[in-house]
């Protein structure tokens, strides 16, 4: 196998589409993202490939939603910006969302006037280039679920699915009450998001108390996620249909409450591919293999795509670096792909600039930093991203088993090396920048090391 192509160096500012050049570049060089995604999708829906995406990477800051550059003209810019700097890492996958952009809840569609014309501006944008478009649909919006109703499970039913299939079917491609424009099918539609974190906590910026065990159950989860898979399936039959995300997939807590939810007659049946969420951040990820492994024993060993997962840059710990984070990348792959999962979406695509009061949480966990001029910088995380999809776009971690401590190996014979560090008896490349590594010479992580 060849080394992956030029691959930027760490911190080079980027535009839309635009890459740095590398700093060492590698012996050979094959594209440095997938030419047609639409490739990646089997005739069953499924990837046909171990396929890398970014979760809500086409979104905009929701409390800046009313300033005139994320309106009209301007909001379609800034979502283009987004779809290029996405390509340009060579992601696959995107996620949107029903808390951040496009916000594809019927609570939403009832009480946000601009629901339906934003998500229309969100499909046009990801399939401008052949990105494949993951949509959650649910309810009410996002984790704060309980600040919107007192009740999970809508008290109109009908109302609800009678919205769903409306909404699957402008986006299924059949050429019926399609969305004008529309060019491909969105094809995978996600049920809600997190239903464990909302059984087990507060919501966050929570407007009313809400006792933890007694809001948004295993049972009423399953309820809306049969009732919403019906209606999909009603409007595409062809759809994939994806369970909440589990946020704690790899806790006993989270465990519990997914094996519960599928206990529910006809949950298996109304899920095509679970959907788990992972912040672990134990190296060499023990915990997140764990997890997934266990979900695959509850479901029956339906497929996975782990649909958010990162780790911050920075942290109130000492090893919270961004090499530290560079790292994590290769890891959530590597073990992602070895316990079953087919993608892997990486939580998110840019930090806020550092003028946005002291950048906290999720804010530190994005591939791209952002300045205050606006131009988006990479992290050493963007760099080892984008030489990882470089190199699963000529090579497959689809059927990776574990190959000691801190590599898994592919059927194609080459390593994935995410902790520690080993001889290349045949060399390879360093995935923080490209450089080759000699035949015989110890390597690093992250790094991929030739069959």
């Amino acid at each position: 196998a060849s080394p992956a192509g030029p691959v930027p160096t760490s911190g080079a500012p980027t535009t839309a589409g635009s890459s740095a050049a590398p700093a060492q570049p590698p012996a050979a060089a094959p594209a440095s993202a997938p030419a047609a995604v639409g490739a990646l999708i089997g005739p069953d829906g499924l990837p046909t490939r171990f396929a890398l995406g970014i979760n809500e990477a086409v979104s905009f800051p929701q409390k800046k939603a009313r300033e005139a550059r994320f309106v009209g003209a301007g909001l379609v810019s800034h979502l283009d910006g987004d779809v290029d700097r996405t390509i340009d890492l060579g992601a696959r996958f995107v996620r949107g969302n029903t808390g951040a952009f496009p916000r594809t809840s019927w609570w939403s569609s009832q009480n946000e006037p601009t629901s339906r014309d934003d998500t229309d501006t969100w499909v046009r944008a990801v399939q401008k280039r052949g990105l494949e478009p993951i949509l959650m649909v649910g309810p009410w919006p996002g984790n704060r679920t309980a600040n919107y109703t007192e009740q999970y499970v809508p008290a109109d039913m009908a109302a609800y699915t009678a919205w769903v299939r409306t909404l699957v079917e402008r986006y299924d491609g059949d050429g019926v009450d399609d969305m004008p424009g529309l060019t491909a099918g969105v094809r995978y539609w996600e049920v809600d998001n997190e239903p464990d974190l909302k059984f087990t906590t507060q919501p966050r910026e929570a407007t009313r108390e809400v006792k933890p065990g007694s809001f948004c159950s295993p049972q009423e989860a399953a309820e809306v996620l049969l009732a919403t898979s019906r209606a999909i399936r009603e409007a595409h039959p062809d759809a994939k249909v994806l369970n909440g995300g589990i946020y704690r997939p790899f806790a006993k807590n989270g465990q519990d409450y997914l094996r519960a939810m599928f206990a529910v007659p006809g949950v298996a049946e109304a899920v095509d591919i679970v959907s788990l969420h992972s912040y672990a951040s134990d190296e060499p990820g023990d915990q997140y293999a764990e997890g997934l492994a266990a979900a695959r024993v509850i479901t029956g060993g339906k497929p996975i795509f782990v649909t958010e997962t990162s780790v911050p840059s920075e942290g109130d710990r000492r090893w919270m670096t961004p090499e530290w984070q560079a790292r994590f990348v290769a890891l959530v792959a590597a073990r992602g792909a070895a316990a079953g999962a087919r993608a892997v979406l990486w939580h998110t695509l840019g930090d806020p600039p550092a003028r946005s009061q002291g950048k906290t949480g999720f804010e530190q966990h994005s591939l791209l930093d952002q300045l205050d001029s606006g131009a988006f910088v990479d992290k050493p995380a963007a760099v080892v991203y984008r030489a990882l999809a470089a190199r699963l776009a000529v090579d497959d971690l689809t059927g990776a088993v574990e190959d000691g401590e801190g590599g898994v190996r592919l059927t194609s014979g080459a390593t994935l090396l995410y902790a520690g560090s080993r001889k290349a008896p045949r060399g390879g490349y360093d995935l923080r920048g490209g450089a080759a590594i000699a035949p015989g010479a110890q390597a690093t992580a992250p790094a991929w090391l030739s069959p």
